[in-house]
């Protein structure tokens, strides 16, 4: 009659014995990894970038430069980060601040994690960032009880909750209200302010003419009529990009260029456009020279922005 609890109490020793030695292992493995990758921006291990990649057009440049350019152009970014992560880690090796590191661990290094597969990042690096992020979801998971009693169970005792029925379906109508006064807001910028679709967007090379707004170095050699922000056309010269403002009216095939973007202040070009396949020609006037302007233009695939 004694032998059976006695075993059963084994087991659960054993069991309890198991899951501790992991739990140590992943308090240990994510420590090590956050205090590396800490250290690692300190001193310039990482946020890195060549001179060569600096030198690439921007559509040319690999997702892992893009991400480590990003993170490394702002050294109080790269310095604060390394910061957070040197203190996680150092939470997670101490007992009483282990569930603190873990919860900024699980998603710090799950964010990683996806940065480094949706940028085509190194397999190494997203697997040590996974691996971490796994470790930390188990010491998250050993403590679910403490934490569902402090995010769940205790609810908010600063703002209780509101026992009339009416209070809380007011509460409620608030909150509708608020998410589809931001969505339409965001929808209504995406699409009316910042595009306004004309039959000219995209970009385009100059092959025939000269079109020289003072402060370009040479004449106009590339011409972006910008999809994503509404009237703004961009003037390429050498390595010298000119902002500027335009409007075209479809039903006349007119156009004009003015010298700032949504101000507008002086016009620099009124003229007329025919477009036909990927060739556009412009004719008018060039109001900074006032000559006769001729200008055409072929358009630029996409596929060779990113070449």
């Amino acid at each position: 009659m004694t032998t059976e609890p006695s075993a059963e109490r084994d087991d659960e020793a054993g069991r309890s014995e198991s899951g501790t030695i992991l739990y140590s292992i992943c308090r240990w493995t994510v420590t090590v990894i956050l205090l590396q990758y800490g250290f690692a921006k300190i001193f310039d291990a990482q946020f890195t970038v060549l001179d060569s990649e600096l030198d690439k057009p921007m559509g040319t440049v690999s997702g892992f430069w893009l991400t480590w350019y990003y993170f490394g152009y702002s050294p109080f970014l790269g310095n604060l980060i390394a910061v957070l992560q040197i203190g996680l880690g150092l939470a997670l090796a101490f007992r009483r601040t282990t569930v603190i590191g873990a919860l900024g661990a699980a998603p710090l290094l799950a964010g990683i994690a996806v940065v480094n597969v949706s940028y085509a990042i190194a397999l190494d690096a997203m697997l040590i960032a996974a691996i971490g992020a796994a470790c930390a979801g188990y010491l998250l998971w050993q403590h679910r009880r403490e934490l569902l009693t402090v995010f769940w169970h205790d609810q908010n005792k600063v703002a209780p909750a509101k026992g009339r029925a009416r209070l809380r379906w007011a509460h409620a109508g608030v909150v509708v209200l608020l998410v589809a006064g931001a969505a339409s807001c965001s929808f209504y910028v995406a699409n009316y302010n910042n595009r306004l679709p004309t039959p000219l967007d995209g970009t385009w090379d100059v092959t025939v003419g000269d079109f020289q707004p003072s402060g370009l170095p040479g004449p106009a050699e590339r011409v972006y009529f910008e999809p994503n922000r509404a009237h703004q056309v961009v003037l390429r010269s050498g390595l010298t990009w000119q902002t500027h403002h335009f409007e075209v009216d479809p039903a006349t095939a007119t156009i004009r260029i003015w010298r700032t973007w949504l101000s507008k202040g002086e016009q620099l070009l009124s003229g007329r456009y025919s477009l036909a396949n990927d060739r556009l020609v412009i004719t008018g006037t060039d109001l900074t020279s006032k000559r006769p302007l001729h200008w055409e233009l072929r358009a630029v695939p996409y596929e060779r922005l990113r070449r």
